[in-house]
């Protein structure tokens, strides 16, 4: 929340501050997003703008720039039929309403910065908060958006998680199962939180029965299936793979079939069957939606969540 804040206060004078919480999905990105423009509404007295975007829904496609457009214009008082029709006209609209207003636009999942370009005001009196799988470096580049990446957590906040979500009573009974679903839970706030609410729900339920759940890879994730595509880490996941390029995809399928958490460079290509140089072209575009749980590590190999399990395929993925 803190570097959220700072990342707002350092940005240049004169220009609309823009910040991008990036992260795979199921991190945690939306809450902290939401969580900042709750505790901030009053650094900005003339209010906040709200649109979800659908970037990476499980569920409901990508929602056009010119329908979010018109929410926002009718949301600033623009009656339904003066609204122009066309994008660039409504983009103009919108500027020229947002001048001189202290607002907060959160743009919460967007796909990439062509489905946000349009959404961006023109006044540095605004702030722009965005969250998105993608790091969207075109904003970056074009109008110095600033970078927030979320990863997944440490085991150790990880265990406090469920320690606070459960009580230190009953997780302090069952030490080792506590620790299986930490490890198995891979750090991911989604898929922690799919498991502390099942274990509520079930007070007289032993934690080793969920642990046990999540120790058979195949059955893993759908142990992490509260029956809620938007809060369902299998739905998440497959959102995300289908959001890769072809090249990019394949990759991540022949990730599946690696033994162990880690895995270079050299030994990817090794497994894809692509030479290290090639690999390394459709490497970025992998790595940067951060997606499926998985995160480069020092820029030379990649961790691969214990929630991902190898597939005896290596075209098969959770559908």
């Amino acid at each position: 929340m803190e570097q959220l804040t700072k990342s707002f206060a350092d940005g240049p004078d004169g220009t609309v501050a823009i910040t991008v919480i990036c992260g795979p999905g199921g991190v945690g990105k939306s809450w902290l997003a939401a969580q900042w423009a709750n505790r901030s509404t009053q650094r900005f007295p003339d209010g906040q703008l709200y649109a979800n975007l659908y970037g990476f829904d499980p569920s409901t496609p990508p929602l056009p720039s010119h329908v979010a457009l018109r929410g926002f214009l009718e949301a600033l008082g623009v009656a339904r039929d003066r609204v122009p029709t066309d994008l660039g006209a409504q983009s103009a609209l919108y500027r020229s309403l947002l001048a001189d207003r202290r607002m907060l636009i959160l743009l919460d999942d967007a796909r990439d910065a062509e489905q946000v370009r349009p959404l961006l005001p023109g006044s540095p009196s605004c702030t722009v908060l965005i969250t998105s799988r993608n790091r969207l470096s075109a904003l970056m580049a074009a109008h110095g958006a600033r970078l927030l990446p979320l990863d997944i957590l440490s085991s150790a906040k990880a265990h406090a998680l469920l320690v606070g979500s459960l009580g230190a009573e009953r997780t302090s009974t069952e030490p080792e199962a506590v620790a299986t679903l930490v490890e198995h839970c891979a750090g991911l706030p989604l898929a922690l939180g799919i498991v502390a609410a099942r274990a509520a729900m079930h007070p007289d339920f032993q934690l080793a029965v969920l642990a046990e759940e999540l120790v058979q890879a195949a059955d893993r994730l759908t142990a992490l299936d509260p029956g809620d595509l938007t809060v369902n880490v299998r739905a998440v996941f497959a959102a995300s793979h289908r959001a890769l390029t072809p090249s990019a995809g394949r990759l991540f399928s022949f990730l599946g079939l690696a033994q162990g958490p880690d895995l270079g460079l050299g030994a990817a290509a090794g497994l894809a069957g692509l030479p290290r140089p090639r690999l390394e072209c459709c490497w970025p575009s992998w790595k940067a939606r951060t997606s499926c749980g998985s995160t480069v590590r020092g820029g030379t190999g990649c961790t691969i969540s214990s929630v991902c399990t190898p597939s005896s395929s290596p075209t098969a993925f959770p559908p």
